[in-house]
């Protein structure tokens, strides 16, 4: 339950708005303590900032305490505003620039808690039980926390198990302050009392391995942030009925030794991620750099056995997804529409940033397809209008999917009969069809005849193992376009209509990349008297997470006889070509029921489009016309259920032709995936069958994390005007400037064709770094190097590598107004900086210093990966529309998306629609009472979302793959700067503006594409159609450099920041702003906006869009008006009263500094030092003007 508290006034500090609402927060909190008088209580205050003129409502919540009818609460409420005050101060200070301009409410949050349930003695389980590892005392009282410090801290008098051995722990003990069962909040509390004592916390959970439930350790649950003389590990247990009980761990490694190993005889154990080390010296730096104080698993070299029957290194990744080579029995697409309904509001100050509701979504029909791909007269299409549209949807979805167990999945259809040629291949096959390895002579696992369990067609012979594991997964797979964005909010809340469980892959805590809703199928009566229950799931997944484009061009791309679902249902040739391609629909105008009652066909202004501001073409509407006339359509309701009808066939249509888009490349269904990078990942595996080797060193896989750095944008020079006999206003007394967009062909592509870490990953000793001499090492040698090192950028190198400096860094912008580091390329020493020898040779060659190596790893490379990018790049070559180049060339950069995960950044997020536990299945109320509960959000009566705090992290992830993509990609960029052009150039070459994988360049030179005729080598010219300006036509090469333009002449070039650029050619204007909407862009942002942001340095320019956001699962449009085009940007040093800028670290910045300080004192002379108030004397303005002329 949720009270929100508004003040009396108005506050911008903590304590005073706190002593306004305090008696309100009282009497709420007492009064739900009468009622219920166990609680689970936080409190999270919302209050409005402002940043520059950003507007936005920012919060800030406690954790969730237990509160009881003994707790004091004014007390409490004390505390609250202390945790509360000290947030929002770290926040100002975190976040520097943000500034408190109104405190606006406080909610109250109370869950039912039962606190009796952390305290009494609970039995140890068996397995750790025989660890004899734990010392837990058998106590019937409250204070379990007490006698587990007793058990460690003091010597037994009997047995360590019983209290009794113990001294009264009220006495030796410091309790002040502290109730019984002790809470992990409170032992900050504790060890405050009892300074010269430091206690962790662990937890346990139950996994799965190799289909054997074991108990792992996890957390640390509370890690003390000064360990003292008297230290205590604690395990805190649980039972089936949720209650909780401390233990003490009188040996950690013996506890753990089945969870971890002592890695080549590791022996220093660090308790805050559970792993071992092999020297002190390296768990003292783990411990001061990379700990993350959370239980951290890694991947072994013990063998287990895999889904082929075979043992294998759990460290060894190979592909064994085999399962998702089979095509999925049956996918249904789905559609909702929805009524619009608008809202009052009151436009404020368009000069300041600001959100407003303007409509809310509410669902009024739906559609969808249960496409059956082995006999298509299985499938079937539904539709629905009216009310509760969501409700019913979620109904007939699960009435269908028991119907299809029922009548296609319950039953295996016996094998047919082979014929002469399938028995003949059967006798003559050496290798298994699924797995793709040989048979030989194991009786365990022999070679067996496989068949689909659908049809009783016999599929090809396969190991018995293989046989077996190869099922029909228990999921059908239900695809919405923009499920993420849009159609999942107007129907997740529905699933809670029952207690069966939702699974959830979260971005956010409403936002989720898939979710799944098991239905009860099938019930079996057992010979015991019991009843087996059958459960299969509805999967919701994305299509625009495969296909990120709208379904209107998706739909573009197919060819007639790519629209077969459209076809089926709409055979006859007129209606066929009317609806082959997505139609048009007046979403703004319908905002009520009544409207689609309506019996005329809208008006041409009535579709007009609120999002992108655009009314449709005549040309469309004549199109909607026809439409409406030929399928003789009574109301615009009529012509709603076709356009919906429509779509959902349409996106039918795109994604079975996706699937077998990637059946044929691949051998993979997409259906079994929910992105296309696990899709490319699992392609590249089953394509390349390489066995790359996953790191089992804490100390490699943190030194590669942190060398991982991502592409640069940054804008180095913000105007440039071309001067050349190609632009308007060409003055040839003036020296010729052109101006150039060069783009990398495929970089990530090429890089990835590139020699990569595979295994064989080892540290060199000290002896080995000291005669290691990276010019040594070929860039294709079969060992390769990632080292941790010390350079120097010297003073000379300044000026030549100002534009593009080596080795950029994630660091904090030098008096950044806000507190956000950021990928910066700088002129600053570096210090244990992790990178690829390649780079490090090239950094070499171009005149950084080498000063100290720290360490070397050392692996095995080859290019494993080329193979598939090649395949990638000559499918993308042959392909005849768009959407498969783009598709082609996303199976390639999804790959290293792959390499790149960051498990440590996983939501752990749980969907519940009960508060009880149901058997197995907990309830809200069952992690509520988990210590690692974060906090919960309640969508409806039956969906709550409960957000946990992260208790183990599992690294299985090959980065040193993607860590080498970036760094190898980076090469290929400065080589072709400094080598290509500076080399041909010099100075005549300045770069505007970089962004990864492109160059925005300015040229002055006689002739820019003589250099292009020279050095073919290093451009793709394969869009110089006719071999314009001289330039022969190339074929497309990944990593060579690219004219974005196609040679047409670049006017003029305005640079607003990172992802902020305008460029004008002779018939176009290109702009790009960062989180600004294309179409806002294109219609409210001007050239002149551009020009005024490059030249000025306060100059702000305002956006209004119009956006989709849901609240507690509620859609709305939401017109935001925000900052589109900024002049601040902190990724340079701006130089004052030019559009030109210096890189971090650059010698000459110092001088303009003391030019700026010198002119605030010329333009004020009268100013304040300290307290005292004196005027600047003439011999000293003459002292600072001379000493400024000296310095210049």
């Amino acid at each position: 339950m949720s009270f929100r508290i508004s003040p009396v006034g108005k506050h911008n500090e903590v304590k005073s708005f706190m002593e306004d609402v305090k008696n309100k927060v009282l009497k709420v909190c007492n009064k739900q303590l009468q009622t219920y008088p166990s609680l689970k209580t936080n409190f999270e205050l919302f209050g409005m900032y402002l940043l520059e003129e950003k507007v936005e409502i920012k919060s800030f919540q406690t954790k969730y305490a237990i509160t009881t009818l003994g707790t004091n609460l004014e007390e409490y409420v004390e505390q609250v505003v202390e945790i509360l005050s000290r947030k929002e101060s770290e926040f100002q200070g975190r976040d520097s620039g943000w500034v408190l301009v109104d405190l606006l409410y406080l909610e109250c949050n109370f869950l039912q808690f039962n606190p009796i349930k952390a305290s009494s003695y609970i039995d140890l389980p068996p397995s750790l039980k025989r660890r004899k590892a734990i010392i837990n005392v058998d106590n019937n009282d409250q204070m379990c926390f007490g006698w587990t410090l007793a058990s460690a801290l003091i010597h037994p008098t009997g047995k360590p198990q019983r209290k009794e051995s113990y001294p009264d722990i009220l006495k030796i003990f410091n309790w002040d302050g502290i109730q019984f069962p002790v809470p992990l909040s409170s032992i900050p509390t504790f060890e405050a009392n009892n300074p010269k004592i430091s206690v962790n916390v662990y937890g346990i959970e139950c996994v799965y391995k190799d289909g054997k439930q074991e108990i792992q350790v996890i957390g640390p649950l509370y890690y003390s942030k000064s360990k003292k003389i008297n230290h205590v590990n604690m395990l805190l247990i649980s039972n089936k009925a949720g209650n909780t009980h401390y233990t003490y761990i009188n040996n950690f490694s013996r506890l753990v030794s089945k969870q971890i190993s002592q890695r080549n005889g590791a022996t220093h154990f660090c308790d805050g991620c559970i792993n071992y080390f092999r020297t002190e010296q390296q768990l003292k730096k783990h411990q001061m750099q990379d700990c993350n104080h959370t239980s951290t698993i890694l991947p072994t070299t013990t063998l287990k056995l895999d889904k082929t029957g075979n043992m294998r290194p759990e460290n060894l990744l190979t592909f064994t997804n085999f399962q998702k080579q089979m095509l999925l029995p049956f996918v249904i697409y789905a559609d909702f529409e929805s009524i619009l309904q608008p809202l009052d509001t009151a436009e404020p100050d368009p000069k300041k940033s600001f959100t407003i509701k303007t409509c809310k979504h509410t669902p009024y029909s739906f559609c969808y397809y249960i496409k059956s791909s082995y006999n298509d007269e299985w499938s079937r299409l539904e539709t629905y209008r009216g009310e509760n549209a969501a409700q019913i949807f979620i109904t007939r979805l699960q009435n269908d999917i028991k119907n299809i167990y029922r009548e296609y999945l319950l039953n295996v259809r016996p094998m047919e009969p082979l014929s002469e040629d399938e028995l003949r291949m059967y006798d003559e096959s050496r290798t298994c069809f699924i797995c793709q390895n040989p048979f030989d002579n194991d009786s365990t696992n022999p070679k067996v005849k496989d068949h689909c369990h659908i049809t009783g067609k016999y599929r090809g012979s396969a190991h018995a193992t293989c046989n077996l594991n190869y099922k029909i997964p228990n999921f059908i797979p239900v695809v919405f376009h923009n499920l993420s964005g849009y159609d999942s909010h107007l129907f997740v809340k529905e699933l809670g209509a029952d207690t069966e469980d939702i699974d959830v892959i979260p971005t956010s805590t409403e936002k989720y990349i898939t979710f799944s809703k098991r239905v009860l199928v099938d019930e079996v009566d057992l010979e015991s008297g019991k009843k087996e229950r059958k459960y299969m799931k509805l999967r919701f997944i994305d299509s625009f997470r495969f296909m990120p484009t709208s379904l209107d061009k998706l739909s573009t791309n197919l060819t007639s006889e790519q629209c077969a679902e459209i076809r089926k249902f709409f055979n006859d040739s007129n209606k066929f070509q009317l609806l082959r391609k997505k139609g048009c629909f007046p979403y703004s105008y319908v905002d009520c029921m009544s409207k689609l009652d309506e019996k005329d066909i809208p008006s041409h202004t009535k579709f007009y489009n609120d999002m992108t501001q655009e009314h449709i073409s005549r040309d469309e509407y004549e199109r909607v016309v026809r439409i409406w006339n030929v399928f003789n359509c009574k109301t615009l309701g009529d012509y709603s259920d076709l356009y919906l009808k429509t779509d959902v066939l349409l996106l039918a249509d795109v994604f079975q032709n996706f699937r077998s888009l990637c059946m044929n490349v691949y051998g993979v269904d997409a259906a079994h995936y929910v992105t296309t990078p696990g899709l490319t990942w699992d392609a590249m595996l089953k394509f390349t069958r390489v066995k790359l080797e996953l790191l089992t060193d804490m100390d490699m896989y943190h030194m590669i994390k942190k060398g991982i750095r991502g592409g640069v944008s940054t804008c180095i020079k913000r105007k440039s005007c071309a001067n050349n006999e190609f632009v308007p206003g060409y003055d040839s007394n003036q020296a010729k400037v052109f101006i150039q967009y060069l783009d990398a062909t495929n970089l990530y592509g090429n890089s990835m064709r590139e020699y990569l870490p595979v295994d064989g990953f080892s540290w060199l000793t000290r002896a080995d770094i000291e005669k290691f001499n990276v010019h040594d090492i070929s860039d294709e040698s079969d060992v390769g190097y990632i080292l941790e090192v010390d350079l120097h950028y010297p003073l000379e190198l300044h000026s030549t590598h100002n534009d593009l400096p080596f080795c950029p860094e994630n660091i904090l912008p030098p008096r950044a107004k806000y507190k956000q580091t950021k990928l910066i390329p700088n002129l600053y020493d570096k210090s244990k900086y992790v990178i690829h020898y390649r780079n490090l040779k090239q950094c070499l060659k171009h005149g950084l210093v080498l000063t100290h190596v720290h360490r070397i790893l050392k692996f095995n490379q080859k290019p494993w990966l080329r193979d598939y990018i090649d395949l990638n790049t000559r499918m993308r070559n042959k392909a005849t529309n768009s959407f498969e180049k783009d598709f082609f060339k996303l199976m390639n950069n999804g790959v290293f998306g792959k390499t790149m995960e960051n498990v440590d950044k996983r939501k752990i997020l749980k969907l519940l629609t009960h508060w009880e536990n149901y058997g197995r299945r907990r309830g809200l109320e069952s992690f509520i009472t988990q210590p690692h509960f974060k906090k919960f959000t309640q969508f409806s009566h039956t969906l709550f979302a409960v957000e946990m705090s992260k208790v183990s992290v599992v690294y299985n992830k090959p980065i040193y793959v993607g860590f080498t993509i970036l760094d190898v990609s980076k090469i290929v960029m400065y080589r072709f700067f400094y080598d290509i052009l500076r080399a041909h150039y010099g100075k005549n070459v300045s770069l505007l503006y970089t962004d990864t994988d492109s160059f925005i360049l300015e040229v002055k030179t006689h002739d820019l594409y003589e250099h292009m005729r020279n050095n073919l080598n290093e451009y793709d010219t394969s869009n110089y159609k006719n071999n314009l300006h001289g330039v022969i036509t190339t074929p497309s090469i990944v990593g060579k450099m690219k004219d974005e333009y196609a040679g047409k002449a670049i006017h003029l070039f305005y640079g607003a920041g990172a992802k902020s650029y305008c460029v004008k050619t002779e018939d176009d204007v290109i702009k790009k702003a960062k989180g600004v909407k294309k179409i806002t862009i294109k219609k409210d942002l001007s050239e002149f906006d551009y020009k005024c942001v490059a030249e000025q340095t306060d100059k702000k320019v305002f956006c209004k869009m119009l956006v989709f956001k849901s609240t507690l699962h509620d859609i709305y449009t939401e017109l935001v008006n925000k900052i589109g085009l900024s002049s601040y940007d902190d990724k340079r040093f701006v130089i004052p009263n030019t559009c030109d800028t210096l890189a971090w670290g650059h010698r000459d910045i110092r001088r303009y500094e003391n030019y700026i300080d010198l002119d605030n004192i010329l333009q004020n002379p009268n100013v304040l030092y300290d307290d005292d108030s004196m005027d600047i004397s003439d011999e000293l303005l003459d002292g600072l003007i001379k000493a400024f002329e000296s310095t210049s």
